[in-house]
């Protein structure tokens, strides 16, 4: 049985019919060539040249193929494979960016780690937050059901060569020094402005550069508001 400590012990229940659902809502591309597992085989080890997605990564996460910059710059940089992140701390990387980009800013790497620091969920990592009393956001679920044993692969192509895999040798992060220099600012105005970490519709993440569906700019979406034609 799939546990936060036995990765090799998730099992697939996604239906062939659920993947191809998942291709077209995302938009998955093709040229990643995303493939149903085998019956009866767990997630890891992946497959030669792919990697193992959650389907609930998608649908709760907001997470997006391709990938933003600023995530794999959060990943690259705490050392740690899109693969090995569970849906609550890739949510809280997807839900950082949205929200600075919502405030007219860059998602920024040193703010995101004044924020919160990488730890470990038994085969899984996950991001914490440093301080609960200067957080920004306002809510996250503390149960995702079963999303362990819904995936499929793509191919590896999808994340940079120089993104690795962490393993339980290599140190977790180490607190941050006291004289950590980052935007106070923008830090601040993210705990004055914060909110609930969930699901967005497309349009909010197409605004916010995490979603490309629609990449045409004659189909890029505008906010109209209330009593406007």
């Amino acid at each position: 049985m799939a546990s936060k400590n036995n990765l090799s012990g998730c099992f697939n229940t996604l239906t062939k019919n659920g993947l191809d659902w998942y291709i077209e809502r995302y938009a998955i591309p093709a040229s990643l060539h995303p493939v149903f597992p085998e019956k009866n085989k767990p997630i890891f080890p992946f497959p030669p040249g792919k990697i193992g997605v959650y389907t609930r990564l998608f649908d709760y996460c907001n997470y997006r193929l391709p990938l933003t910059k600023f995530l794999i710059g959060v990943l690259t940089f705490h050392e740690v494979h899109i693969s090995q992140m569970n849906p609550f701390g890739l949510a809280k990387v997807c839900h950082f960016e949205l929200a600075c980009r919502g405030l007219g800013s860059d998602p920024d790497l040193d703010v995101f780690r004044a924020f919160y620091k990488l730890n470990q969920s038994g085969n899984w990592y996950t991001f914490e937050v440093r301080d609960k009393d200067s957080c920004c956001y306002t809510w996250i679920t503390t149960s995702i059901k079963d999303w362990k044993e819904r995936f499929f692969y793509v191919d590896d192509r999808c994340v940079p060569e120089f993104m690795v895999s962490r393993t339980k040798k290599m140190k977790l992060p180490s607190s941050l020094p006291k004289d950590f220099d980052f935007n106070r600012a923008l830090y601040a105005t993210l705990i004055k402005e914060a909110g609930r970490i969930q699901s967005y519709p497309e349009h909010i993440l197409v605004m916010g550069r995490i979603s490309t569906i629609w990449s045409e700019l004659a189909w890029y979406p505008t906010l109209r508001w209330d009593g406007e034609g």
